[in-house]
């Protein structure tokens, strides 16, 4: 009997050292199973523009979970011309960053007696996009990039290559501002009339001119692009024409159409007719609703005690702005506030209303430029010190490219001419301080004269040194000068608005 219970004893040793040796084994597949990345997948691009900025979708590509890195290698024309450091210094390629970001108060924890109020992550945002920046030297044709991706498992690095993964077609730039100057011109019937010939702004310049409208009044210089009166017209009273005008690529065949008031409007007459100067507001929008289709973005820094959704909400419009009767009229106005003070309890707050990006070359010529806008702050008490709790500060950036933090950003404050409660008179370069001037003044910031606490205040800063500048952003941002919580005498946050944004362009 002992014999059997050693020969069982035996094999079960046996079984269980295989098992182990299998275990091993197993385990070292594991391991060992991750594969190298594959299935590196580009949308094709076949409408992008000659020198002008470009932004690829997000690719898709298999990492067998691990994190991916990419790299572009090589890029060729069609032609099998490599590309040199001429054209690649203008391109770049976005890989997963490490970020730093706030917990909420709710979920701030202690470790080793210090309170942890932050938390790591990846980001992958954009990850594989990859960027042509504006003014580069990629012209007309089709370009192939040869694109690697790296994933790295403890020791172990996995690297693929994907030959001319990514395909551009680059067509011609086409004119998208035609500018004829004046916007108003005056057509004197049998004089030979014509308009001024047209600035092409920007755009291949290999073009022609036709007509879209009002032939049977008007005929159009197809290489010049000057307007005239047909030979055979005729009119009893001035008659205003708003022409439409194609400008058709030679090289591709398509078309950019323009047309309105802010565009060309002609009035011909049988005697000369005065036309005043003429103002476009080429943006104006709406605030409506939480959209860059409405006309800005927002970031949210620290929030404070101020959920995200009622950050940088909507409201009405400026009372200031509503009696302007220079301004168009705009459906759905609104103005954005944000309201840092809740329950009677302030804590630090900071966050950036950013308007869409705008090209402000195409006003380059024969137009004075002005940002206007209207700001209010309202219930703010100061702290125990006399300074104000918060302040909006006004920055520009003429590099901003959709990430706020990598942007350069200057401070205009002291450029803006302000008016408080008037769309017209006197007024002073600066934005008035906070609140209601009154009280121990620590900074000298404070001055009688200039109250606008609870009142409206239009703003204009003048763009025309920026003409040339094709990513002009402006940006408010919200911040407070205090790090704890305050309440009643200790001063109060407040609330700060934001109505009324637009950019005019008006004739010189």
């Amino acid at each position: 009997m002992k014999r059997y219970l050693n020969l069982v004893l035996i094999l079960l040793l046996a079984v269980s050292f295989t098992t182990c040796e299998k275990d091993d084994n197993l385990s070292g597949l594991i391991l060992e199973s991750k594969q190298p990345p594959s299935n590196l997948n580009y949308q094709d691009i076949a409408n992008a523009r000659e020198f002008t900025f470009l932004k690829t979708g997000l690719p898709a590509v298999d990492t067998d979970n691990l994190v991916p890195f990419f790299e572009i290698v090589s890029a060729k024309k069609e032609d099998g011309t490599v590309l040199d450091n001429s054209f690649l210094k203008d391109v770049s390629i976005q890989n997963p960053v490490i970020v730093e970001k706030d917990l909420q108060p709710a979920n701030y924890y202690f470790k080793d007696g210090v309170e942890v109020t932050t938390y790591t992550a990846v980001d992958y945002t954009d990850s594989g996009v990859v960027t042509i920046q504006d003014e580069n030297n990629f012209d007309i044709g089709v370009y192939f990039f040869t694109i690697s991706v790296t994933t790295q498992e403890e020791d172990t690095t996995y690297k693929t290559v994907f030959d001319d993964v990514l395909k551009i077609g680059i067509g011609p730039e086409l004119v998208t501002n035609l500018l004829y100057s004046p916007l108003a011109q005056n057509l004197v019937v049998g004089q030979d009339a014509k308009t001024t010939k047209p600035f092409l702004i920007n755009g291949n310049t290999d073009v022609t001119f036709a007509l879209n409208s009002d032939e049977n009044k008007l005929d159009i210089d197809t290489q010049t692009g000057e307007i005239s009166l047909k030979s055979n017209y005729t009119t009893i009273e001035n008659d205003t024409i708003y022409p439409s005008v194609n400008v058709i690529s030679n090289i591709s065949g398509e078309i950019s159409n323009f047309q309105g008031e802010s565009f060309l409007f002609l009035v011909a007459s049988n005697t000369p007719v005065n036309l005043p100067k003429q103002t476009k507001f080429f943006f104006y929008p709406s605030f409506e609703a939480e959209n860059k289709t409405f006309g800005y973005s927002k970031e949210v820094i620290t929030p404070g005690l101020v959920s995200l959704d009622n950050t940088w909400t909507q409201t009405g419009s400026s009372n200031l702005a509503d009696i302007d009767d220079s301004l168009p009229e705009i459906d759905n106005k609104k103005a954005l506030f944000t309201n840092v003070t809740v329950g009677g309890d302030s804590e630090p707050h900071e966050s950036d209303l950013i308007i869409n990006t705008q090209d402000l070359s195409q006003f380059r010529l024969g137009f004075d430029l002005q940002a206007v806008f209207f700001l209010q702050n309202r219930f703010v008490e100061y702290l125990e010190d006399g300074r104000t709790p918060t302040e909006l500060d006004v920055f520009i950036s003429t590099d901003y490219n959709g990430n706020n933090s990598t942007a350069t950003w200057t401070k205009v404050n002291d450029d803006i001419f302000t008016r408080i409660n008037s769309n017209t008179g006197n007024g002073f370069m600066g934005l008035p301080y906070p609140g209601d001037q009154k009280g121990t003044d620590p900074d000298g910031r404070k001055d009688s004269s200039r109250n606008a606490d609870g009142r409206w205040i239009r703003c204009e800063l003048d763009l025309n040194n920026y003409k040339e500048e094709t990513q002009f952003t402006l940006k408010f941002k919200l911040s407070s000068n205090f790090t704890e919580s305050i309440r009643g005498a200790t001063g109060r946050a407040g609330r700060h608005l934001v109505s009324d944004v637009h950019f005019k362009a008006t004739e010189q």
